[in-house]
């Protein structure tokens, strides 16, 4: 009699734990959900202003860029919810498979990609055009989160640790530093690190693979003169207010005029041709213009919020591959965030890469949501235990 007393003590002690488990893990999904919701609809007012001159002057349209990013926006959502409904475990057959794709659309971005402002990173079929480097963020987390996993009792070795790393981060990011965008190239380097910072690997193999990467990023971005270009403009950009520092002064401009409150919804000036890429790099100085100091630290609170929502998935994620892919999802979404908003500030350099879920883009979009429906999928088979 004791004995079954007792069993039927721990099956509701288990049921409680599951309840309260699945409850938590409900709350960070919606905690996410709502973070990346804010940032999406911030994103498209600032996208429908900041775009309007370009649109009229490209497309005779003042809404063109704000309607492909309507377009960009259903299917990201299609591709969050599919995402969030497929156990993220089947990835470890779809990631490699989806890996080689990716490089093959990288390779074809070399070949045939359509070329603009002294870049070719785009491929286009028919009406459609997207950036396969895009999905090559996703494709490299999950590819390496495999390989390591797999690896798991060699990463003591350094030639196990580093296969993995020059397979994907290396290859892609060859692959994308030719076409040429060192920008997207240290956001997949960076998605990278997170991966392995939180796989079996030895913490003297993650620092000495992030010194590695730090130096390298150095010496790409002194090679070409116009990384140095916009070096030179990060370190003093009125020595050349007409040239190398004219697009961090612009911002300046548009961050300062913004005040506390902004200038109101609509009513920038900086969209009228003063500021370059208004609508995508630089889409932050547009919202701290029209929404001033409190609309700018909104969106870094709601960077933060996803930030620490993510980490905290990654954190509670069931096994290590998991945690892994969680990691690495949000060291790129935050990796990104970080360097758009401090291109901006004047407080890194500028990389030419955009504001998740804020910018236009379409295809960032798509791929980001999709991201954020992996991470809500490995929220939702979360448990209080770290993963083995």
């Amino acid at each position: 009699m004791t004995g079954n007393v007792t069993s039927i003590a721990r099956v509701r002690a288990a049921a409680r734990r599951k309840a309260e488990t699945s409850h938590v893990n409900g709350r960070i999904v919606s905690i996410v959900l709502v973070a990346v919701v804010v940032l999406i609809v911030l994103g498209l007012g600032a996208t429908l202003s900041a775009s309007s001159i370009e649109g009229l002057a490209d497309a005779e349209d003042q809404y063109f860029y704000f309607k492909r990013q309507l377009v960009g926006l259903g299917l990201g959502l299609v591709a969050m919810v599919l995402c969030s409904r497929i156990d993220y475990r089947r990835y470890r057959r779809l990631a490699i498979p989806l890996f080689l794709v990716t490089l093959g659309l990288l390779l074809l971005v070399a070949l045939v990609g359509l070329q603009a402002g002294g870049s070719r990173r785009w491929l286009q079929v028919g009406p459609v055009t997207f950036q396969p480097s895009e999905l090559a963020k996703l494709s490299v987390i999950m590819t390496m989160a495999v390989l390591l996993e797999r690896k798991q009792r060699l990463l003591t070795q350094w030639k196990h640790f580093l296969g993995p790393v020059l397979f994907c981060v290396g290859l892609t990011g060859l692959l994308v530093v030719l076409q040429p965008d060192l920008g997207t190239a240290i956001v997949i380097a960076a998605a990278g690190l997170a991966v392995v910072m939180v796989s079996r690997a030895p913490f003297r193999f993650v620092l000495a693979l992030a010194v590695m990467a730090v130096v390298g990023a150095g010496l790409l971005a002194i090679v070409e003169g116009y990384r140095m270009d916009r070096i030179d403009g990060f370190i003093d950009p009125w020595a050349d207010p007409q040239g190398t520092g004219y697009q961090v002064i612009q911002g300046y401009y548009a961050l300062g005029t913004g005040g506390l409150f902004g200038v109101g919804l609509g009513a920038s000036r900086a969209r009228w041709d003063y500021l370059p890429n208004a609508h995508t790099d630089f889409i932050f100085a547009i919202i701290g213009e029209e929404t001033g100091l409190l609309g700018a630290l909104a969106v870094i609170g709601l960077c933060l919020t996803l930030a620490l929502s993510g980490w905290l998935i990654a954190s509670r994620a069931p096994d290590r591959f998991g945690r892994m892919i969680a990691a690495g999802i949000i060291g790129w979404l935050s990796a990104q965030a970080l360097i758009n908003i401090g291109g901006v500030l004047g407080v890194l350099p500028i990389t030419g890469i955009v504001l998740p879920f804020v910018s236009y883009g379409a295809t960032a979009m798509v791929v980001s949501l999709a991201a954020v429906g992996v991470m809500i999928n490995i929220a939702q088979h979360g448990t209080a235990n770290a993963a083995p």
